[in-house]
């Protein structure tokens, strides 16, 4: 049997070229170049909430109202509530350093002027108020953070201390 001329070429040819093709697909999948990962993608970028702890001292005698009068949070109004906590909490494990004191966490993510009125039935009340600052930072992750900046108790002679992220107020009534 005699071989065509043209036959025999473009088989020749087309045998080579599903190989060509397998080749340069493997070719472009193998040097595809990958996005660089997202450092910021799993990284929970949220602090602990401002919490603000109250101690409400006795003008006359000196001692720890919540305690010497048993005041329970029933009886206290935090107006405008707090996240979280409608009548925050009062710490009573002895030994602890906030041990007899009210604590509530505030609003710490947004800008602004904020006041939180505490009512204590039967003992008085108190008015706290702070300031929100927006500042910024050299993480590409959290470009900002929320500053509490001026607290303090508005209408009571108070002295004020600040631990990590709380606000530990010693408030004379």
């Amino acid at each position: 049997m005699k071989k065509k001329w043209l036959t025999h070429s473009l088989t020749r040819r087309f045998y080579y070229l599903p190989l060509m093709f397998l080749f340069i697909a493997s070719l472009g999948s193998g040097c595809k170049k990958s996005s660089e990962p997202d450092p910021c993608k799993d990284v929970l970028n949220e602090g602990m909430p401002t919490q603000v702890v109250l101690t409400f001292l006795d003008a006359q005698t000196g001692e720890n109202i919540l305690l010497a009068k048993s005041i329970d949070t029933a009886a206290i109004t935090i107006t405008p509530e707090p996240i979280d906590l409608k009548r925050g909490v009062i710490v009573k494990q002895p030994g602890s350093p906030m041990y007899g004191a009210l604590v509530f966490a505030v609003a710490d993510t947004k800008e602004g002027t904020f006041k939180y009125k505490i009512d204590i039935a039967n003992a008085g009340s108190a008015t706290l108020s702070y300031t929100a600052m927006e500042e910024k930072t050299t993480d590409k992750c959290k470009a900002y953070y929320i500053s509490i900046t001026d607290p303090k108790i508005e209408d009571h002679p108070f002295t004020i201390s600040r631990t990590g992220s709380r606000l530990v107020f010693k408030i004379t009534l």
